[in-house]
Parts: C-alpha cells; structure tokens; sequence
C-alpha cells in the first residue's frame, strides 16, 4: 500500500479508495466511462463522497521537443475509465464526468484481473498502457512473485520480457516480467 501512498504525494489523489486489496471490497464493481481528461476528477470527486474506486496509474516520461528536459505525468493506466464499487451506482452522474456506466456481469473474473494490475502496480511492477493491437505471442502463468496465478501472454520487446494483463471492460497493460517466474501453457489448458 505504501506505492499508492507514494503516488498520493505527486498527483494529490490515491489510486485506491480505501486503501485496501481489490478483493477486500464488499460492494459489486462497476466502470464509469469518463470525459476526456477527467479521471483524476471524478476520483477526487469519489473521494470526497466515500465511494470505493481504483484508478490505476503509472508515470509516462516524455521528452521536450529539441531538448534532453525530462517531463514526468502522473496518468491513468486505462484512459476514459475508472472502476468503482457499489452495490447500485449511485449518485456517479451528478458531477457531469461520467458518460456511461458499464455493468461487470463477470464480477469474479473483473476482480480476479483488477486485482492483477493493482498488486502489479503495488509491488512496483513498471507497468504502462499496451498501444496498438495485442500481438499474438505464448501464453503463460505466473509461478511465483507478487503476480503468482496471473494468466497471460509473453511479447519479446527489445531483448526484454513483458507481460499482457487484461481487465475486461478496460483494455490491456503490459508489466515486465523475470521470465524465470512464468511457466508456458499447454493448449490443453487455454
């Protein structure tokens, strides 16, 4: 928990309220569509309210143009969404940031593949956005570590190993991952 705490300093809002495990939550999940840019709003917003959200987010660094000046954002893992727990929204559409709500109707799986990125970011994975199309690449599970029991599939990026975690409904992250860790899966198993 102390990663959230971290990234509370820099950008003025937890990634997570409460602080606790995506499996601890009582309520049934749901992901709020958002306006362009509005994320860190509508969880300030939540904050405010008391209602249990995560907003995974990782630094992007970005460079000035014609210079060497590194610039560091705060932002989120999966643009436009925000996940929230409750057991009926409400009260989501009253700050004008939600577009649509997207009902979970496989709260096991959401969980399971939430939690995923969430201890993934916790325990300082190095974790960014996956762009473009998902290459096709092995599909393995993670042995041991923080990610144990993860699905997922390997992409050989510059002589380095990532892994694809996937939350329904929000898209796709890639964590780098010790190949050391992952066992390949039989295509029985898939």
């Amino acid at each position: 928990m102390l990663k959230t705490m971290a990234l509370l300093t820099e950008h003025s809002i937890p990634s997570r309220y409460p602080d606790i495990p995506i499996e601890k939550s009582e309520g049934r999940w749901w992901v709020a569509k958002v306006k362009p840019r509005q994320e860190k709003q509508l969880a300030s917003d939540f904050l405010n309210n008391g209602i249990e959200y995560y907003l995974p987010l990782y630094k992007r660094i970005t460079f000035r143009p014609g210079t060497n000046k590194k610039r560091t954002f705060i932002v989120p893992l999966f643009p436009g969404y925000i996940c929230f727990s409750q057991n009926t929204p409400k009260d989501i559409f009253i700050t004008g940031r939600v577009v649509n709500i997207v009902e979970i109707k496989n709260q096991k799986r959401f969980i399971s593949e939430l939690s995923a990125v969430y201890n993934a970011v916790e325990n300082g994975y190095s974790i960014e956005p996956l762009s473009g199309p998902i290459p096709l690449g092995t599909k393995v599970e993670v042995v041991s570590g923080a990610l144990k029991g993860v699905f997922g599939v390997v992409v050989n990026v510059k002589n380095g190993v990532q892994l694809i975690l996937e939350a329904q409904g929000l898209g796709s992250a890639v964590v780098q991952i010790d190949m050391g860790q992952v066992r390949m899966i039989a295509e029985s198993e898939g």
